[in-house]
């Protein structure tokens, strides 16, 4: 895939060059088999055109169903290929800065900041949904400055988190997850019943052998480097993130990492990411700025 000269970032895949095309990848999305009446069950419907977005009819019960109901692009006002694009930059290796996107794309800050905020709900949901099984590694560390230096000198804007992973047979870290325990910057260790709650909440215990700083005295040092990844990366993209958002942020590295690692070509990463985007519901802009004492700036990516 070429590069775009004018901003040094990948065109939109070929794929998706036209709000038709968009619609059709959505529809077919939604209704992988064919159509299904979201209030009666039936399969017959009636395609009706006369909207931007259009509905299909039931057969039965009359029911007119929005294949982007229950999905991250119901309600938007944007064209698809706006999103299209946004959903592709996001997939670069280190992600893309509200700022940065807005300009892009051409709509405002406070736009590209709810659509970056939009698919990082998303992989955080997605990320709930799918526990971690097999060989499981936990560590207790800190996000924030050097996870490699000693705890006895931690960063002092460091925050504590709990970190897991699955583990190839080659002794590497699969599917990561990464959870901010405190929101207090500088607060130093992680508790036990912190680091339990995360097991029960994140792990498959049935179908999993658990290895905890608890029980091994030891920590998984190829975790910890995910971890100074997932620092590395987000720094270097973002000016400043406060606590209060850094999970969504957090949400966005593991879950980018994941979608990279399956080796797949760009095309199907972003289809990847695509069907997890309609598959769960967005987040609405009140519930994701709820009790936030200021609106976001540029500053905070």
């Amino acid at each position: 895939m070429e590069v775009n000269a004018g901003t040094g970032l990948h065109p939109i895949s070929c794929c998706y060059d036209s709000e038709e095309a968009c619609m059709e990848a959505l529809i077919a999305m939604k209704w992988r088999n064919g159509f299904v009446c979201p209030r009666c069950g039936y399969t017959q419907c009636t395609r009706l055109n006369s909207r931007r977005i259009p509905l299909f009819e039931c057969g039965r019960c009359g029911h007119q169903a929005s294949p982007l109901v229950d999905t991250i692009f119901e309600r938007t006002h944007l064209p698809l290929l706006k999103w299209f694009h946004a959903l592709e930059l996001f997939l670069l290796p280190d992600g893309i800065s509200a700022m940065r996107l807005s300009q892009v794309i051409r709509v405002t800050y406070k736009t590209a900041w709810f659509m970056l905020h939009k698919i990082r709900h998303t992989l955080g949901e997605s990320d709930a949904l799918e526990l971690l099984s097999g060989d499981v590694k936990v560590n207790c560390d800190r996000y924030g400055g050097d996870p490699s230096r000693c705890n006895q000198f931690p960063h002092p804007n460091g925050l504590a988190v709990v970190a897991g992973c699955t583990v190839t047979e080659a002794g590497e870290p699969e599917q990561v997850k990464i959870h901010l325990i405190s929101q207090k910057r500088g607060e130093r260790i992680v508790h036990r019943h912190e680091l339990v709650e995360f097991i029960n909440r994140q792990v498959d215990i049935p179908t999993s052998i658990v290895q905890s700083p608890t029980l091994a005295f030891k920590l998984y040092i190829p975790l910890r480097r995910v971890v100074r990844e997932a620092w590395d990366s987000l720094k270097s993209t973002y000016v400043a993130l406060g606590p209060k958002y850094l999970q969504a942020y957090l949400n966005e590295y593991t879950g980018r990492r994941q979608l990279r690692r399956s080796g797949a070509e760009e095309e199907t990463r972003l289809q990847k990411l695509l069907c997890l985007c309609m598959a769960i519901p967005a987040i609405s802009y009140p519930k994701l700025i709820a009790r936030q004492s200021n609106p976001p700036f540029p500053i905070a990516a």
